[in-house]
């Protein structure tokens, strides 16, 4: 059964609705989820196998802010190549989510 909760952007600050359907799932709507379990190079979390997780989420909008010089990966082609359209799509919700 899905449940209703938010998650803020870790950049902006942004609430988004989270849809959880099973216990400790993050799914942002109007976001990426990204958990983590530790990093070797962070000086602040590296549980070393504890099943001690961060979750994080960043809004759609602060992607695409960032999707030049911040991201990486092979799903960016698809995003810069239609960078109007998403942006705009992305602009209408947050608009829509303001009122």
């Amino acid at each position: 059964m899905k449940t209703d909760d938010t998650i803020e952007c870790i950049v902006c600050g942004v609430a988004l609705d989270n849809w959880v359907y099973k216990d400790n799932e993050v799914h942002p709507i109007g976001g990426l989820h990204f958990r983590t379990y530790g990093h070797y190079g962070s000086a602040i979390f590296d549980p070393m196998g504890t099943g001690e997780t961060l979750d994080v989420a960043i809004c759609d909008l602060c992607v695409m802010k960032s999707l030049e010089k911040r991201v990486r990966g092979s799903g960016k082609k698809d995003l810069t190549e239609h960078y109007d359209m998403y942006y705009n799509h992305v602009v209408e919700n947050a608009k829509r989510n303001e009122k």
